[in-house]
């Protein structure tokens, strides 16, 4: 079982660190896509681009040793319930695109996960 939960955070670290670097190197285009404007706008998307990637290191350190980093996984299960309800809150009012919604539906899928990481595995 030890196994299953290190490649569950292997998976969440890659998400985390693929979607923040894209964050990071694309913050006017992921700007646009988001329909966030103004000159502050790629700054406060590669801002969330490098918060992100952050918590992708979390996770690389729990998948490394789960037991030894699982007070991590507290902040983890945290952001992404609020990172799923965002994005179902934003795309019900229109404010932004399907792909984005997606994205934010992963971050329930990662939080049962989680949830089920802190209930039952290593201590």
């Amino acid at each position: 079982m030890l196994n299953f939960w290190r490649g569950v955070f292997g998976l969440a670290a890659l998400n985390n660190l693929a979607i923040g670097a894209i964050m990071v190197a694309a913050a006017a285009t992921v700007a646009g896509q988001l329909n966030i404007s103004g000159a502050g706008g790629p700054y406060v998307v590669a801002l969330a681009g490098a918060l992100i990637a952050a918590f992708g290191v979390g996770y690389a350190l729990v998948a490394a040793a789960p037991a030894k980093h699982r007070g991590i996984v507290w902040m983890g299960l945290a952001s992404k319930i609020g990172g799923g309800a965002l994005a179902a809150l934003q795309f019900s009012a229109g404010a932004i695109p399907f792909n984005t919604f997606l994205i934010g539906m992963s971050d329930f899928a990662f939080a049962a996960l989680f949830a089920v990481f802190l209930w039952k595995g290593p201590r």
